[in-house]
């Protein structure tokens, strides 16, 4: 009878850690997209491109090369910029830096994490500062980004329409390399970066 009453216990046990993990809820599928391959175009310095994410003939993010002299500073920056539209905006910061997304990473609709959604923006993602006595190094935040992601909002018909740029920086070849890129098709929604 005590043989029978420890095994009952055992068996209740045993089977009460048994059980089923419960897995969180998956995020919602992001709406559908529409992507353009940007072929691996390089940016080298003294050159510019632009692109037309929604295909409406207007250009919607352009990326190009600056040469800023300062002559307090004695020294020369050869800067590598993106530019959105009048009608895209860029989520910029009080700094006047763009978060570096990651795969996956959600870029919502609102603004977000210290970055407010501006339009007609101007952002230095990476620079080379070549001085008079100091050796030339490399400067800001994208300098050495692989695979990574820049948010951009387009605004149609006065509705955001959410999307992300591609991008690496070779700093060896002087050029920041634009992979792909994707717009969503609906308006008003969050989208993950990379997807």
């Amino acid at each position: 009878m005590k043989r029978i009453a420890i095994a009952l216990a055992l068996v209740t046990f045993l089977s009460a850690c048994n059980k089923t993990p419960v897995n969180p809820p998956l995020p919602p599928d992001d709406p559908k997209m529409k992507y353009q391959n940007l072929l691996d175009t390089a940016v080298l310095f003294n050159h510019r491109v632009s692109f037309d994410l929604d295909g409406n003939g207007v250009w919607d993010i352009r990326f190009e090369t600056l040469l800023d002299g300062d002559p307090l500073a004695h020294e020369d920056k050869m800067q590598w910029l993106v530019i959105s539209s009048f009608y895209s905006n860029l989520p910029v910061d009080i700094n006047e830096n763009i978060p570096m997304m990651n795969l996956n990473d959600s870029i919502p609709i609102k603004d977000f994490s210290g970055y407010n959604w501006y339009n007609a923006s101007q952002i230095v993602l990476s620079q080379k500062v070549i001085g008079i006595s100091n050796p030339p190094y490399w400067d800001g935040a994208w300098k050495d980004a692989s695979h990574r992601f820049i948010p951009i909002q387009l605004i149609k018909n006065n509705l955001p329409y959410n999307g992300w740029v591609e991008v690496s920086f070779d700093k060896l070849q002087e050029k920041i390399i634009l992979h792909k890129a994707a717009v969503s098709e609906q308006p008003d929604q969050s989208v993950h970066a990379g997807k």
